[in-house]
């Protein structure tokens, strides 16, 4: 069981109190980063706002108990003698303001054990019924899944349907002071299913047209957006009223490529669709997009959606897998939460990838000059494995290193760092042209 449920976590961009200014962090840890090393450096560089905040005042809580900090010019550190638990860990930064207020900087990282300890699950994280464009109800499309041998479904029906009009749900559930039956059925749709099987997660969410960035999916949200949101910054007063929920780019060659890049909305904006599609719609990879999207700077994690719009789901074999203790709903959300995921269209790929002893989906701090150890372990005894390339800044091939077509390969390597911010991401390419993509490792020199 994991001991940890990350909520709606604090991004490293902030409102100054009493004032219509911001302030920007950059953490190490970064935030919603895993990591093994229990003895981790805990560090807060302040790279923006200077003007507002007496630093030198600045104190280092570690869970609520203040710890031994040293500053050094506008960059907080600690180093541990002990070693830090296993679990969910939340870091604060408490400052004096200039004018005399007091104002909190948090953020959090996990410490988890090693790789043995994980499973593999596979699944859907975009699909849809007939509560909106789709075939079939929700308990349907999840049983339909679940005996094509797959682990988990989100279904994201589209918010405008979910939200207005009436449907002839079963009379013997009685909803009260609701105003939207499909979405609150949808909900305990998903409740009764996982109550019946915990063998499957049944997830859901919605799915939200905008005119700034295409179709979007929300994720494990309580509440549904009544009314489509007219610009970035109502989405974002929204997404702060949810708790621990994901948001991802749906289908973006249907769309503008990205946003330019925002530290706000970098917290929320998780998952990026690298391939669409299913049995009767047609399949897209957009990977270069992926890079593209990083390139911007944004935090995000490489997932497959079916985009199921018929009676299908499972029936294709490109899928998201997600890394986890346990199957269940809130391992999951963790999971995807810290990018531990990627995209595969072989739903039997087992993939691995860690930069220094940390997990994908990691922000490392490393400058100029350092050295990034890749750990990668590559597994699919149903489709061998050709070759495994590294893809950094601009989608460039960094490294390439053919396999010759085995179920399970090993590859360890060293690369030094040559930027101030860097990405990789690991694709497996297989014998009969299938591909997988990972969520990347970040790299960025925080003291900058």
């Amino acid at each position: 069981m994991d001991d940890y449920i990350l909520s709606n976590m604090r991004c490293s961009e902030y409102r100054v109190k009493n004032a219509d200014s911001s302030v920007l962090f950059y953490f190490s840890p970064g935030n919603l980063t895993s990591t093994s090393n229990r003895f981790v450096p805990i560090l807060a560089f302040l790279k923006e706002g200077r003007e507002y905040i007496d630093f030198p005042t600045a104190k280092l809580f570690l869970d609520d108990e203040e710890i031994p900090s040293k500053i050094d010019n506008f960059t907080i550190s600690s180093s541990h003698n002990k070693p830090i638990g296993y679990g969910c860990h939340y870091i604060k930064v408490v400052v004096k303001l200039l004018d005399g207020d007091i104002q909190d900087f948090i953020w959090s990282f996990i410490i988890e054990d090693e790789l043995l300890d994980y499973n593999f699950y596979y699944g859907i994280p975009h699909s849809h019924t007939s509560y909106s464009d789709g075939f079939g109800t929700p308990t349907e499309a999840y049983e339909k899944a679940k005996n094509n041998g797959l682990d988990f479904l989100i279904v994201t029906d589209h918010q405008g349907k979910l939200a207005r009009g009436k449907f002839n749900y079963d009379k013997s559930i009685s909803l009260f002071g609701g105003n939207t039956p499909k979405w609150e059925m949808l909900k305990l749709e998903a409740e009764a299913m996982n109550f019946r099987n915990p063998d499957f997660a049944a997830l859901y969410g919605f799915e939200l047209s905008t005119n700034f960035w295409g179709h979007i999916n929300i994720i494990n949200s309580n509440t549904i957006i009544a009314k489509k949101p007219s610009s970035i910054e109502d989405l974002y007063t929204w997404l702060c009223t949810e708790d621990n929920i994901l948001l991802s780019v749906n289908h973006p060659h249907r769309s503008p490529k990205t946003l330019p890049f925002t530290h706000n909305l970098d917290n929320f904006v998780n998952l990026y669709e690298v391939g669409n599609g299913s049995t009767t719609r047609i399949y897209t990879r957009t990977e270069e997009n992926y890079y593209a999207a990083l390139d911007y700077g944004w935090h995000i994690a490489a997932i497959n959606g079916q985009d199921n719009h018929s009676d299908d789901w499972g029936d294709s074999n490109n899928v998201t897998a997600v890394i986890c203790k346990e199957l269940s709903s809130a391992s999951l959300i963790n999971a995807i939460k810290l990018r531990r995921v990627y995209s595969t269209e072989s739903r039997s790929l087992k993939l691995a990838v860690k930069g220094n002893g940390k997990w994908m989906g990691s922000v490392l701090n490393l400058k100029k000059g350092d050295i990034l150890g890749i750990h990668i372990l590559a597994e699919d005894n149903s489709s061998p494995i050709e070759k495994l390339q590294i893809i950094t800044n601009r989608g460039e091939v960094a490294h390439e290193k053919s396999f010759g077509g085995v179920c399970k390969c090993e590859w360890n390597l060293t690369t030094t760092i040559d930027d101030e911010y860097k990405w990789y991401v690991v694709k497996v390419i297989h014998t009969d042209g299938k591909v997988g993509i990972s969520s990347a490792l970040f790299v960025q020199d925080i003291n900058l």
